[in-house]
């Protein structure tokens, strides 16, 4: 009995303590959602993810996350966006599940650089399945059957400056915390903030050289949540042809890992991540797997003078080819004379 209540004193201690931290992705950039609302609408397509994360692999009771979202903007103009996320994270007897909601308005800042601003309200439950924890009396039933859960009301909000080479952007989480408390649990959360930011340099991207572009993008993801130390993971990311990426991952005092991604179809693209710990945890386990499937719902039609633009390029380029060809001519037949 008496160790019944130790460990109904732990469970206690672990579930209505402080800082619920945010799940920790290898491939951040293709979970920027996750961590910013400020990105729902910053596409002209409207998109949904799937990303499954399985962490610390052979650890007994280790995390786990499923998440599915969808966000796009209102007619694929990139001005008003919005979107909707549903997650479930396990480790151990412990489950957080939630649904949030997404509004991003997005402003031209310049002819290429833009500001998108986002707020996330939602709603979440953290529960504890006391009947599933491994007694030190077996036989017990004080335990037996027992669940503990709590709700909160969280709201996040963030910012994105983005062009197409570079971004930055930054978020709070659990805003409300203790300030304002619309249930009992809002004062166990404590706030998170993330800042992302990365450059994008381009390669090859001449089409008259012939040869596939290549893009080199380095970026870095900073998050912190009291009392937890500050925690940096930076990424190298290159990507072929638009289509096919490679990254390496470095996450501070914690792990390394790579990331793979390709777009299948023009509608549809997979990504695959792996880390391996750094710290003692790694003599216990064998590493984090992330998987993360895409779909592009709805594109942006292209509009009556784009069609034209892309029809006119294209006679241009044909009848520059038919030149070059009667130049090549020419020049042969005065080489033959």
């Amino acid at each position: 009995m008496r160790k019944s209540i130790y460990i109904l004193g732990f469970i206690g201690i672990s579930f209505f303590g402080h800082s619920q931290q945010q799940a920790v992705y290898s491939n951040f950039l293709m979970n920027d959602y996750y961590y910013n609302p400020a990105i729902a609408g910053s596409k002209d397509v409207h998109e949904a993810n799937i990303t499954y994360r399985n962490q610390w692999v052979g650890f007994d009771g280790a995390p786990s996350l499923l998440m599915g979202n969808f966000q796009g903007s209102v007619n694929n103009q990139q001005k008003m966006g919005y979107g909707v996320s549903i997650l479930s994270e396990t480790a151990g007897i412990t489950q957080n599940t939630g649904i949030y909601l997404n509004y991003a308005h997005h402003f031209k800042l310049s002819e290429k650089l833009r500001l998108g601003l986002g707020v996330q309200p939602g709603y979440t439950q953290y529960r504890v399945k006391l009947y599933d924890a491994q007694l030190a009396d077996q036989g017990d039933e004080v335990l037996t059957g027992t669940v503990y859960s709590a709700n909160a009301i969280d709201v996040s909000s963030g910012f994105h400056l983005y062009s197409e080479k570079f971004f930055l952007m930054g978020s709070i989480h659990h805003m409300l915390s203790k300030d304002v408390q619309f249930t009992q649990y809002n004062g166990n959360l404590d706030f998170h903030f993330n800042t992302i930011a990365g450059y994008t340099f381009s390669f090859n991207s001449d089409p008259k050289k012939k040869k596939k572009p290549f893009d080199l993008q380095p970026s870095v993801m900073i998050k912190y949540a009291h009392p937890a130390p500050i925690q940096w993971t930076a990424m190298l990311k290159g990507t072929l042809n638009k289509r096919f990426w490679v990254g390496l991952i470095y996450r501070s005092d914690d792990a390394a890992g790579i990331s793979l991604g390709a777009q299948i179809r023009e509608r549809f693209s997979v990504a695959y991540g792996y880390d391996y710990t750094l710290s003692r945890l790694s003599n216990f386990q064998a590493g984090s797997h992330e998987i993360m499937l895409s779909f592009v719902i709805t594109k942006d039609k292209p509009s009556l003078a784009e069609e034209d633009d892309k029809l006119n390029n294209s006679i241009i380029e044909e009848l520059k080819k038919k030149i070059e060809e009667k130049e090549k001519q020419e020049k042969q037949e005065q080489k033959n004379n």
